[in-house]
């Protein structure tokens, strides 16, 4: 499925950790105004820009309902996104570290880093929920 070693990214979002593949990883932008758009999802917090181009920013505690105290995320790091057909970024809170996890320690949710299981995001379930919360769905 990855091969032998494959590196991800573990990143938290106010406490919680979170992988992900580095190859879907185009870039940490950190410190980025965040415009804010009316009339979409409560997840969507506006967009940012990116070398030019916009990115929709997605609160996953709000996009996942998560259950927590606050849905602010206050540090302002943001993970872009390397798709073609698409163009949004992940608010999040802290990069954790990268981690190289052998092919024994990868499932299709999660990575086992430290006696702990880390769960894998997937951008392609967060593409589809957009898909359908705008109407764009065919």
């Amino acid at each position: 499925m990855y091969g032998d070693t494959t590196t991800f990214l573990i990143f938290s979002v106010n406490g919680v950790r979170y992988a992900i593949n580095t190859n879907i990883v185009q870039e940490i932008m950190q410190d980025t105004k965040v415009h804010y758009l009316p009339f979409v999802p409560s997840y969507i917090e506006g967009i940012i820009n990116c070398h030019g181009r916009p990115y929709t920013v997605i609160n996953s505690l709000i996009m996942f309902n998560e259950i927590v105290q606050s849905t602010n995320i206050e540090e302002k790091t943001f993970l872009v996104f390397k798709r073609d057909d698409d163009q949004f970024c992940l608010h999040i809170s802290n990069i954790d570290l990268f981690y190289e996890a052998e092919e024994d320690d990868i499932s299709e949710t999660s990575i086992a880093y430290k006696n702990d299981e880390v769960p894998l995001l997937n951008t392609d379930m967060i593409e589809e929920r957009l898909i359908k919360d705008l109407g764009y769905e065919q």
